[in-house]
């Protein structure tokens, strides 16, 4: 039985690649994820992926160790851009724990409260943005819009 290697109009090439190294990333802290990617490339074909996290780093842990649990907070604010009060709790909590603090009920139920409106208002950012990356535009405008509601 002949195969189409038997066929002589086909003319095979000796197509010659040179691997190389490709830099993805890394991407704006704006985006999904802040991520590099390596990758070891042969023509079109990858043959391995090398992926560097933590481009967000700021050796913060270093500048807190000669601060206050006061002056800390604002650094604790800046760890999660969209929530940021989630962020400030567990320090907030972390330093009550330490001095031994004991907050009223009202102040324990308000803190999860503000903590929860901050949670769904990220979550909202987040699948507004994912509905872009599908195409879509009006799901963006709706999660912006209930964000809003939320933050104000």
């Amino acid at each position: 039985m002949a195969t189409h290697l038997d066929d002589p109009r086909i003319v095979e090439f000796d197509v010659r690649t040179d691997e190389m190294l490709v830099n993805m990333g890394p991407q704006h802290p704006s985006t999904h994820g802040v991520l590099r990617l390596v990758l070891r490339t042969d023509g079109e074909i990858v043959s391995e992926v090398t992926p560097h996290i933590g481009y967000l780093h700021r050796c913060a842990e270093k500048i807190g160790e000669n601060l206050t649990p006061r002056q800390w907070i604002p650094y604790t604010d800046r760890m999660d851009y969209l929530a940021a009060m989630n962020m400030n709790l567990g320090w907030a909590l972390t330093v009550e724990k330490l001095m031994k603090l004991e907050l009223t009920e009202k102040a324990k139920h308000l803190r999860v409260i503000i903590a929860e409106m901050g949670r769904i208002a990220s979550h909202l950012v987040g699948m507004g943005a994912y509905g872009l990356d599908l195409g879509t535009f009006s799901p963006f405008l709706y999660a912006f819009r209930e964000r809003e509601k939320i933050l104000d």
